[in-house]
């Protein structure tokens, strides 16, 4: 019997596709050897065989790339390792396993980033910056020293090496290290290149000892606040009016440094930052919505103005050379104006960040007795309940504008001096 020719294949594909089904034929000359065609169009070569009683199917490739000659001889040579004794489908599996735990922890890592920017894309991983930053760590510390080793071969041993390595370059580096390789690692525990994590067990405090405290935030007092109040017109108007809207709304400096001004919508009453930009992501879904009160709506109106058509809120040139945008000059400048106010005041509040701002605002609330849900919503935050997180997607909108001009107008009092007598002295506050 002759066997099947390539356009005998050509037919039993198109076969497949008119009838809607698919087909399978016999290759004739070598035993178990058949070609099955798909209703899609898709022709794969197989070599059936009984082994130990059991029947059984090996895959040797699509057709055209594998013609009806090729086919043939590799149908061969696999029957003669049947004939042989060799499971040949057990033995190909274990090939590919082989070649997966071949790969190398910077052959793993970009399987990982190429994961993390479909995440970007999806709008559901992690941030931009993070992603630049994750990638920055890997070439720096992680790279030189393992990347070109299997990953199935690194220790514990090596892994403390890479973040010792990244203790010389700052002090939060080892950590970002040391979850970076965490998640390469689990990366490759999931798709079968490694057995084990060797980060499993490491602790960052057994590798370069104890770290400092996380720096606690501070919420400025009433008269603290009254006065940093009055004395924000020693900045520049466009930053005056940032800082007051940061204060209000209690955004990150990052959310106010990167908005655009086709974020604010309809008639600037509401402010929609956009999924992709809000920190609150794992349990959040589209853009957060931020109702501003009739005062904000004219500093938005006024900075717009200020923008002078340009499409962000707070404009700033491009990096040097680069051509692109930098952000992070805003917040620097919006730091450092914080400090020099309160220098040039005389210093009559306790040395602030941007982020002390939210953190203010949130304190407030609080005393102003905002309730909890709406606290939370108003800057973002996660509920403290899973469940919650889950189940309670409600935005509180109008709960958050009425708490909004509640502060705004407890904020306008106490830069007039009208509300010293009647508020709440914050514990510890000067």
């Amino acid at each position: 019997m002759a066997g099947i020719t390539d356009k005998e294949v050509r037919a039993l594909i198109a076969k497949a596709q008119r009838e809607g089904k698919a087909q399978y034929q016999a290759e004739g000359t070598v035993p178990g050897l058949t070609i099955s065609a798909s209703k899609t169009g898709i022709a794969s070569w197989y070599i059936r065989y009984r082994l130990a009683g059991k029947q059984k199917e090996r895959t040797i490739g699509q057709y055209p790339a594998w013609g009806a000659a090729e086919a043939r001889e590799k149908a061969k040579e696999l029957r003669r390792e049947i004939d042989g004794g060799v499971d040949v489908a057990v033995e190909k599996q274990r090939q590919k396993q082989e070649a997966l735990l071949a790969i190398t922890v910077n052959m793993l890592a970009a399987e990982y980033f190429q994961k993390a920017e479909k995440g970007m894309t999806l709008k559901t991983g992690m941030r931009p910056h993070t992603f630049k930053q994750r990638i920055s760590i890997h070439e720096r510390y992680v790279s030189p020293l393992i990347g070109r080793f299997e990953a199935s071969t690194i220790t514990p041993a090596q892994v403390v090496n890479v973040v010792k390595r990244a203790e010389a370059g700052g002090k939060t580096l080892p950590d970002i290290t040391l979850t970076h390789c965490n998640l390469i690692f689990a990366h490759g525990i999931g798709n079968g290149a490694c057995t084990s994590n060797p980060c499993r067990d490491l602790k960052l405090s057994a590798i370069v000892g104890p770290q400092e405290p996380p720096k606690q935030r501070i919420a400025l007092g009433a008269d603290e606040l009254g006065n940093f109040l009055r004395e924000l017109h020693r900045m520049p108007r466009h930053y005056e009016l940032a800082t007051r809207l940061m204060l209000l709304t209690g955004v990150r400096i990052n959310t106010i440094a990167e908005a655009t001004i086709s974020e604010f919508k309809p008639d600037f009453a509401v402010w929609e930052v956009p999924h992709e930009r809000r920190k609150n992501r794992r349990h959040t879904t589209g853009p957060f919505v931020i109702p501003l009160p009739a005062q904000a709506v004219e500093w938005v109106r006024e900075l717009i103005k200020l923008a002078d058509t340009n499409d962000y809120l707070l404009p700033v040139n491009p990096i040097r050379g680069a051509g692109i945008r930098n952000p992070l000059s805003k917040r620097t400048t919006i730091a450092g104006w914080i400090d020099r106010v309160r220098t040039e005041s005389g210093g009559t509040w306790q040395r602030i960040t941007p982020h002390d701002l939210r953190s203010t605002c949130k304190t407030w609330l609080s005393e102003l007795r905002v309730d909890y849900e709406t606290r939370q919503r108003y800057l973002d935050h996660s509920l403290d309940s899973t469940v919650d997180n889950i189940y309670d997607k409600a935005d509180y909108r109008e709960h958050r504008l009425a708490a909004a001009n509640k502060w705004l107008a407890f904020l306008n009092d106490l830069e007039d001096g009208k509300a010293k007598g009647n508020v709440i002295k914050l514990p510890g506050a000067a």
